[in-house]
């Protein structure tokens, strides 16, 4: 019988009594299971792990995802009325002061064009918040397919 001090059935028979008197074949035992150790293949392992893993992976990415993307949004969405009132403030103002130098067609496409501005400024910043939460390429790149 093997004796390491980690060998829990000599342990055993050493301390029980009816083991030692019932004459049960011990080395035997301890030569089956000693013969009975698995070669695992850690790379095979592996590969079937994430192959079965990915899938819950990419579900729970997404999760996070989407997560992040409603919480950016409506930290982006809540000044937007502030600052759609300022800009109508200002635009007002623009018109009055322009006006006041200028011919009302001129002032008003003066205004028009800041404000058209103003929208498509606007838009895209709104418009960069999913691409600024997306992970990077080099990230996209390195993970497993």
């Amino acid at each position: 019988m093997n004796e390491r001090p980690d060998n829990a059935l000599a342990e055993h028979a050493r301390g029980c009594e009816d083991c030692r008197t019932a004459a049960v074949p011990i080395d035997e035992l301890n030569a089956v299971l000693e013969r009975s150790a698995l070669a695992i293949d850690t790379q095979r392992f592996s590969e079937v792990t994430l192959a079965r893993v990915a899938p819950l992976l990419q579900a729970r990415a997404q999760a996070v995802f989407w997560r992040q993307l409603a919480r950016a949004l409506t930290a982006a969405l809540l000044p937007l009325p502030l600052l759609l009132a300022a800009d109508w403030w200002v635009l007002g103002r623009l018109y009055v002061v322009a006006a006041a130098w200028l011919p009302s067609a001129v002032a008003a496409y003066l205004v028009l064009s800041y404000a058209a501005s103003l929208v498509v400024l606007i838009g895209g910043v709104y418009a960069a918040i999913p691409l600024l939460l997306a992970p990077p390429a080099a990230a996209r790149d390195a993970a497993p397919a």
